[in-house]
């Protein structure tokens, strides 16, 4: 597998593992947390693809 391909479904994997992990404890967390995380970690993927982006430029 190409490095460029493994690194992008990577980050792919685990940016759709977040939300799935909300849905299964949403009980355990706020409204409002739930959104600051998904906030956070939408922040961080589009860090991380735009790095991988250069990187493989």
């Amino acid at each position: 597998m190409e490095d460029k391909k493994f690194f992008y479904m990577l980050g792919g994997v685990s940016y759709v593992s977040w939300p799935l992990y909300f849905l299964l404890y949403f009980h355990k967390y706020t409204t409002g947390e739930i959104i600051e995380a998904l906030i956070f970690i939408t922040i961080l993927m589009i860090g991380y693809f735009i790095i991988i982006m250069l990187y493989f430029r």
